[in-house]
């Protein structure tokens, strides 16, 4: 007899990425992702549960993430669409990319205050954003998340500072005069 396949299935992932996740996607306590391949977090999860990837080093870390995210799959898209592999590397990347997302949202955060000339103290913004989402020190640390915003202005400077010297190539030498040798 076949498997059945998963309609639902529970990802396990850190307790910041959960809090960020039902935030983000306004989800109740238990309510379940409904996996479409819309919005970023839909593909990701889609492309991951599709190519399934095997690395054993990841399933220890995975053991240890304390929250899970409940994931609702259509009978159609989890037999057309293979949408059914959950290894420890796919909740790994899964987890990684969702916190990728979560410090990408607070260095734009501060991107758009710095723009519109808003004066701003680094850590009072980080304490709003971690509010917002309810996230406390367990979840992620506050040193942490303004290291990351400095590692992100640093690597903003520096590949400005490569565009800018690409671009101060002089011009080229005027045309000379018919006649004239160089």
């Amino acid at each position: 007899m076949e498997k059945p396949l998963p309609v639902s299935l529970v990802v396990p992932v850190r307790p910041v990425v959960e809090k960020y996740l039902r935030r983000k996607l306004h989800l109740g306590h238990a309510q379940p992702f409904k996996l479409t391949k819309k919005g970023t977090i839909g593909r990701t999860l889609y492309h991951i549960l599709r190519n399934p990837q095997q690395d054993r080093q990841y399933t220890e870390t995975v053991a240890t993430y304390a929250g899970s995210f409940a994931v609702s799959i259509s009978s159609q898209m989890c037999w057309l669409n293979g949408c059914r592999h959950l290894t420890a590397q796919a909740i790994h990347d899964f987890n990684r990319q969702v916190e990728d997302m979560m410090e990408e949202e607070f260095h734009h955060e501060l991107d758009v205050l710095a723009k519109h000339g808003v004066k701003f103290e680094t850590k009072r913004q980080a304490l709003t954003f971690m509010e917002g989402y309810g996230f406390t020190e367990d979840d992620v640390t506050l040193d942490a998340l303004i290291k990351s915003y400095y590692r992100y202005r640093k690597a903003q400077q520096v590949a400005h500072g490569r565009v800018n010297s690409a671009t101060d190539i002089p011009n080229c030498p005027a045309e000379m005069p018919l006649g004239m040798a160089a």
